[in-house]
């Protein structure tokens, strides 16, 4: 017997019985920190952003870094992660209507910061 099977998981430790008091009102606090905690020029993969969060600068109240980013590990599981097929032919469609031109100056003077933001509305 390895002892494998008594080790808590990691939720189990960040919230030990009776201490997991999250609100509604925490969780949407929680998610407001790390929008704003968020680089303005985000445009990388989640899993690499989420990577990079400083948990610390998202603790609130009396929340720890590690305790709101175990919250986040807990929501961010329910929240699907893929796109249909559907949305994606929306944004292709939205893509041929307005294509993106790139960081070339002879193109135009599209940031590529603002193609993002019209992305992240649809």
């Amino acid at each position: 017997m390895n002892g494998e099977a008594d080790c808590p998981t990691d939720l189990e430790m960040a919230a030990p019985k009776g201490q997991d008091r999250w609100s509604q009102e925490d969780m949407l606090t929680l998610l407001e920190c790390m929008k704003n905690n968020l680089p303005s020029n985000d445009s990388s993969k989640f899993k690499t952003t989420e990577s990079h969060m400083d948990w610390e600068k998202v603790a609130f109240k009396d929340f720890s870094g590690d305790m709101c980013k175990l919250k986040w590990v807990e929501i961010s599981n329910e929240v699907r992660k893929f796109r249909t097929l559907t949305e994606l032919i929306l944004d292709a469609q939205e893509h041929v209507k307005n294509p993106y031109k790139g960081k070339r100056s002879d193109e135009g003077s599209e940031e590529p910061g603002e193609q993002m933001e019209e992305w992240s509305s649809l």
